[in-house]
């Protein structure tokens, strides 16, 4: 039996409707693309930081935690990047998502707290390298250039803590999300 008054039209427009993705889900991976760039840019960071630390000097132990910290926290954002990539393309989370969601932000906060430490320490220790020297090594050990591969070592591992605690923010959010709505996408907004 045919369709009468334009049924047709309404199957094709409800067809249409099924294969596009819902607002939601374009939301989120506008959400896993932003993680995914904060992720890259913590690795970036990291990598540099650990990079120089080892060439500023490793007889230091602040530049030892430095060295350990950031190599630490770019081999984390590494797999995370590869995580958030995985999320953008495909659309769904490696682990179930309750679990991917706590994962991501509990390991976000260590992982930060640990960068933070070690550039602190690091920059506690630099302090003294160049205008002065008073602390011992870094008269007999260390030229200008020393110097300033230490202090952007340095700020490197402070950018690094940067990256990683925006990364919190956002996996912060996507966990209050998922508390409130069930989902890791926030909610529609209904005017």
């Amino acid at each position: 039996m045919p369709l009468q008054n334009g049924g047709g039209w309404a199957l094709e427009a409800q067809a249409q409707q099924a294969t596009k993705q819902p607002a939601a889900a374009r939301r989120g991976r506008r959400g896993a693309a932003l993680l995914l760039l904060l992720r890259v840019g913590a690795l970036c960071a990291s990598a540099a930081a650990a990079a120089l630390a080892a060439a500023a000097t490793l007889r230091r132990a602040p530049f030892r935690f430095l060295l350990a910290a950031d190599a630490i926290v770019a081999v984390y954002s590494a797999s995370e990047a590869a995580a958030a990539a995985w999320e953008v393309a495909r659309g769904a989370t490696l682990l179930p998502e309750a679990m991917q969601l706590w994962f991501d932000f509990a390991h976000d906060q260590g992982f930060g707290y640990m960068a933070l430490a070690a550039a602190a320490t690091a920059a506690r220790d630099a302090a003294g390298c160049g205008g002065g020297g008073r602390d011992e090594g870094w008269t007999t050990s260390g030229s200008a250039a020393a110097c300033v591969r230490a202090d952007v070592a340095v700020g490197l591992g402070f950018a690094g803590f940067a990256f990683l605690a925006l990364a919190a923010l956002v996996t912060g959010f996507r966990v209050a999300c998922f508390l409130a709505t069930g989902s890791r996408f926030p909610p529609l907004a209904s005017y």
